[in-house]
């Protein structure tokens, strides 16, 4: 059967062994044979250019997705607030394509539309406000011109302000506004799939004829939550290195969203 992968907020690191090691068990016991892997967003903690393409944990890491292209697994790599840096270069080298933080695709005969998530936060109007300005030209000619060691120096700076500022943040701030996917269903979508808040699980919103479905994917720091589509479907699974089980929490919108997990997602 004909099936498609999608799976995001890996956070990758090259101090992160057990973490690069977790990815490329997920790459070997699941995404194998695949027609399909989109991975949505914050594969990496930091992501300055392709520059980093010189660690030799990050190459290994793309070796591997090239590896699966050329088995015949279409890839697909979307920006995420982490590493929405990732341009032509990384999808030569991963033998696919980088598509900025959104697209939409037949996803086995359902209009979908794939994103990170961060969109979706619209109540977090200070980051809203600044993401034009992180992913303006300036940023991209800085990323092409400074020494790699200013940037990451750049990099780790900007990530100690960005978790100081999550610190002081309510939890409902940034999740997602059930407004704004209703917004996107406007448009005519069958489903919506999105990581980023750390919150996984299958959400529903609307009733009846009108019911549309966003699926949200998890982080990887405790066996992470992908999404495997095929002709019936999507559904979601948690993966642990050897062990792969089903995720079936659901919940129904409009309702609050309880818990602080969003906060890890910055």
């Amino acid at each position: 059967m004909t099936f498609s992968i999608l799976a995001s907020d890996f956070h990758l690191t090259p101090a992160d062994s057990a973490g690069l090691e977790a990815f490329h068990a997920f790459l070997r016991d699941v995404v194998s044979g695949a027609h399909a892997l989109y991975l949505l967003g914050d594969v990496f903690e930091t992501w300055v250019g392709a520059k980093h393409l010189r660690w030799s944990e990050y190459r290994a890491v793309f070796d591997a997705l090239r590896d699966l292209a050329h088995r015949g697994t279409s890839v697909t790599l979307l920006h995420g607030n982490r590493d929405f840096l990732l341009g032509a270069r990384e999808a030569v080298a991963c033998g696919g394509r980088v598509v900025g933080e959104e697209v939409e695709v037949d996803l086995h005969g359902h209009k979908t539309l794939l994103l990170h998530g961060d969109s979706l936060c619209t109540n977090d109007v200070g980051y809203q406000r600044s993401k034009p300005l992180l992913r303006g030209r300036l940023v991209r000619t800085l990323s092409a011109t400074l020494p790699f060691a200013v940037q990451l120096r750049i990099a780790g700076g900007l990530r100690g302000k960005s978790r100081r500022s999550v610190a002081m943040k309510a939890t409902d701030t940034m999740e997602i506004v059930p407004a704004e996917v209703e917004r996107r269903f406007a448009a005519g979508y069958d489903a919506m799939i999105c990581g980023h808040v750390h919150r996984p699980g299958v959400r529903i919103y609307g009733v009846g004829a009108r019911e549309r479905t966003l699926h949200v994917l998890g982080a990887w720091d405790d066996g992470g939550v992908f999404a495997r589509a095929d002709q019936h479907g999507i559904a979601l699974h948690r993966y642990r290195v050897g062990r792969i089980e089903p995720f079936p929490l659901v919940t129904r919108f409009p309702v609050g969203v309880p818990g602080a997990d969003a906060a890890a997602a910055w």
